[in-house]
This record gives structure tokens, C-alpha cells and sequence, in this order.
């Protein structure tokens, strides 16, 4: 029997990772397809369990660099980590900066100031950004490459001039460049974080259409539980404007039901004694005893939960080609890299024309550094602006936004291929009995006897007792009304 699961990967932070992990799970016999999404940092994985367990692919991408976990993390921690670091970042290169600005305009003539370039740059690169390191050497050993790389190298290569400069080499000190390349880095990651926990608040608003406690009968005496805790068997007790805690069916009483929040359809259905209810729903009008039927991941709003974040986890067509591009990508840009480096060395006089070209535009390049500061810089530059995060993250971070606006609309996708798809469409044909409705109903025209039209709107509050005071309202007069629902 063929299963799917959705996994948290763990120490993936670009689409470079991504790429890795996928190869590693669909590496494993028995794997029949794998789908690993940078914005929600998790992987759906389609298996034959005959064939392959989850021990062997968690062992296959544990070799690589990463982890598998049955547990998801919440999305606030990652979110919470990068907020730290760039408050922490911003408290450290503020003051620097002002200090390194006066001592550049000679304002204000700073002593030491290389020592303090590097002692920033040290804090910056192995304290603020030590996880940051830490990945990049970590993929290195198992033979990945990724954008954490590139990131390591430009901040190392930076700190490294600065070290040289106090030995004695004759080179410009470049350590506050490589405090900013991570300082920069660790504002993307925040940015990235940002976008990744808005794009999840679809899903915690699907949660909170929940109850949070259950009124059981036990002995015939009612009693207080978590809805968590909730057993298939369990008969509760729902009041009129209580949530109907999980999906069962009426065995006492009778009630009208708002449903919705499944359905879409604004007036309230009659149920009675053998009739199923959905979790979640509301009870309009009369107490009624419900015995539970399905619990926890069984029930209807758990299965939309994971309609919806399996729709979040899914990839498009488009995201293919840009995977393809990202598993050449940083190999391509260490040779490009280094190709930059031998140029501005090995032929400086050629170097030194197009710096001087270029200072006419960009201010801040010094025709008259050495050779080797030369080539340090422009390699540098080479390896920093190449990093290629928008890329990855573009189009998995629309899906997710996609995919979570039509949630809260009421519009449920499937997957991400549905989206794509999407923009080729030009007609949408209904088929729906009645009225396509927009639940809310009210009235839209009043017509009287003299047939003199009077346009009003009466917005209701998605419940049929105001239609009726209204019509009790307005019936003794010689009028029509008209209910568009």
C-alpha cells in the first residue's frame, strides 16, 4: 500500500538545500516521488513502506548534512532566531559605521581602526553569523554545495585581508565589507522568515476554526476536556452558540447548524436526531447531545489542514526549471569566482582600465588599489552578488501566499500545479444548484404596490432570525421583497 507523509527537514536554508534533500530522499529504493519546499521547510514524501521505511530515509539525508522529523516545528521559532540576530546586528554595525564614516571623511581620525574593522568583522562572521558557517562547512564536508557557501567565503576572504594588512602585506583591509555581506544575509534570512510566517497564518486560522474544549457526558454528569482529548464514542453536550467540537452525529434534540465554514452556504440547516455534524460548525438554536464519530487527523477540518498545507508543500511546473538551475549554480559561481580573481592578478593593467572606467560611475572603487586588492574585492563582489535566494524562494513563497489567501476565502487548491494552470483559464463554468451565493444575504430591492422602486441593502449577520423580523416588519405594508441569497 503505496503512503505519503509530510517530514520537517531541518538545516535547509536555501534552494541549493532543497535540491540536496530531494536527491537524497528519491536516492532511497522504494521512494516514488518526493517534493521538498524551501518556504515551508518540510517534504511530502509518496513511499512503498513494503519496499522502504522512514528510518532509511531519514539515515540517506542525515548523510548529507540534514535531518527528518516527524515533529513540525513551529514556524514563530525560526522567525523569532532571525529577528535576534539582526536586532543584534544592527547594534553592533550602527556605531561602526558612523565611526568607520568619520574616519573615512577625516573628520574624526580613529586609532587602531583596522583592529577595530577586524574585531566587528570577527563578531559579525563567527558569533552572529556562526550558523551560517557552520552550514557552509558542514555541506562542504559531505560534498554539497549551497548558498551558505558562497556567503562563507566572501566574509572570509574579507576578514582574511584585514589579518593580512596588520602582518604586513600590502593590501587594503576589506574586514567591514565582510561584516556587511553577512549583516546583509542575515537581514534576507529575516525578510525570508517574515514572508514565511504570513504566508502561514492561513493555516492557524484553519486551526482556530476549531473548539478548544469539549462538554462530555460521563455518568450523566457533564464534564470539561480538551478537544484533543476527545475519543470516538463520546457523547457531548453543544449549547446553543457553541462550537460543535468534532464531527459526530445528533443523538438528542434538535438544532439548526451553521455550517459555513464548511459549505459556504450562509443560512443555518436543520439537523435532528441521526443527522452527521461537522466539527467546528456552530449550533444556532437548541441544546443537543452529539456522539463523536471522527477525532483528531479523521476529521473533516484536519483533512482541509492538510489539503491546504500539502497544496503549500507542492511545487509548480516553473519551480523544476528554476531546481535545475540552482544545482549548477554555486559551482558555476566558486569557477567564475576564482576565473575573476586570475583576471585582476594576472593582468592588472587590463584590470586597472576598466576600474578606472568605472570609477566615473561608481564612486566608492579605488583606481590605485594594489593588484591583489584588486582581485580580492572584485572576487569578492562576484561571490556575494551571486547569491541567488530569489530565486529558490520566489515561487514557493507565492504558492504558499496563493494557497493561503484562497483559505481564508473560502477557495480550496489541491496543489500548486492547479495555480499555474490557473492563468491559461477564461471561462469558469458553475454547476451548483440554485445561486452561486457570496454568504451574506440581504435585501437588495424594495418594490411597492405603485411598483416605485426604492433601493436599500440590510446586510444580515448569516442568521435566518433578522430575514424574519424583517418580514414581520414589512409584510402589513402593501409591498414585495425581493431575498437574493
Amino acid at each position: 500500500m503505496i503512503k505519503t507523509t509530510t517530514l520537517e527537514v531541518k538545516g535547509m536554508h536555501c534552494a541549493s538545500c532543497a535540491v540536496n534533500v530531494k536527491k537524497a530522499i528519491e536516492s532511497s529504493d522504494g521512494v516514488i516521488d518526493a517534493n521538498v519546499n524551501i518556504a515551508t521547510n518540510k517534504a511530502t514524501i509518496t513511499y512503498d513502506p513494503s519496499v522502504v521505511n522512514l528510518e532509511v530515509i531519514f539515515k540517506n539525508v542525515e548523510k548529507i548534512g540534514y535531518s527528518l522529523s516527524m515533529e513540525m516545528e513551529n514556524q514563530d521559532s525560526e522567525y523569532k532566531k532571525a529577528k535576534r540576530r539582526i536586532i543584534t546586528s544592527l547594534i553592533i554595525m550602527i556605531p561602526t559605521f558612523i565611526l568607520m564614516l568619520l574616519d573615512m571623511t577625516k573628520l574624526l581620525m580613529i586609532p587602531y581602526m583596522d583592529f577595530i574593522d577586524i574585531l566587528i568583522a570577527f563578531v559579525m562572521i563567527f558569533i552572529v553569523g556562526f550558523e551560517v558557517i557552520k552550514r557552509a562547512f558542514k555541506s562542504l564536508i559531505h560534498g554539497n554545495t549551497n548558498m551558505d557557501l558562497l556567503i562563507a567565503l566572501g566574509t572570509l576572504a574579507s576578514l582574511s585581508t584585514g589579518i593580512m594588512k596588520i602582518i604586513g602585506f600590502q593590501v587594503t583591509n576589506f574586514s567591514y565589507v565582510g561584516a556587511m555581506i553577512m549583516f546583509f544575509h542575515l537581514m534576507g534570512k529575516f525578510l525570508e522568515e517574515t514572508a514565511k510566517g504570513r504566508a502561514s497564518f492561513a493555516i492557524r486560522g484553519l486551526l482556530e476554526l476549531g473548539a478548544k474544549t469539549a462538554r462530555i457526558i460521563v455518568d450523566g454528569q457533564e464534564v470539561d476536556v480538551n478537544a484533543s482529548d476527545l475519543a470516538v464514542g463520546d457523547v457531548m453536550a453543544v449549547r446553543p452558540g457553541e462550537k460543535i467540537p468534532t464531527d459526530g452525529e445528533i443523538v438528542e434534540g434538535a438544532a439548526s447548524i451553521d455550517e459555513s465554514m464548511a459549505t459556504g452556504e450562509s443560512i443555518p440547516v436543520n439537523k435532528n436526531i441521526g443527522d452527521p455534524v461537522i466539527g467546528g460548525t456552530i449550533n444556532e438554536t437548541g441544546l443537543i447531545k452529539v456522539k463523536a464519530t471522527k477525532v483528531g487527523a479523521d476529521t473533516f477540518l484536519s483533512q482541509l489542514i492538510k489539503l491546504v498545507e500539502e497544496a503549500q508543500g507542492s511545487k509548480v511546473p516553473v519551480q523544476e526549471f528554476a531546481d535545475r538551475v540552482t544545482t549548477y549554480f554555486v559551482p558555476t559561481v566558486l569557477i567564475i569566482s576564482a576565473l575573476t580573481f586570475a583576471f585582476w592578478f594576472f593582468f592588472p593593467e587590463a584590470g586597472k582600465s576598466i576600474a578606472l572606467w568605472a570609477s566615473k560611475f561608481l564612486p566608492w572603487i579605488n583606481p590605485s588599489l594594489t593588484r591583489f586588492s584588486m582581485a580580492i574585492f572584485a572576487s569578492v563582489a562576484t561571490l556575494v552578488i551571486a547569491c541567488p535566494c530569489a530565486l529558490g524562494l520566489a515561487t514557493p513563497t507565492a504558492l504558499m501566499v496563493g494557497t493561503g489567501l484562497g483559505a481564508r476565502n473560502g477557495i480550496l487548491i489541491r496543489n500548486g500545479e492547479s495555480i499555474q494552470t490557473m492563468k491559461d483559464v477564461n471561462t469558469i463554468v458553475f454547476d451548483k444548484t440554485g445561486t452561486l451565493t457570496e454568504g451574506k444575504p440581504k435585501v437588495t430591492d424594495v418594490i411597492d404596490s405603485g411598483k416605485q422602486k426604492m433601493h436599500f441593502q440590510y446586510l444580515l449577520h448569516l442568521k435566518i432570525t433578522p430575514i424574519i423580523r424583517l418580514q414581520k416588519l414589512l409584510l402589513p405594508l402593501p409591498m414585495k421583497i425581493i431575498f437574493i441569497y
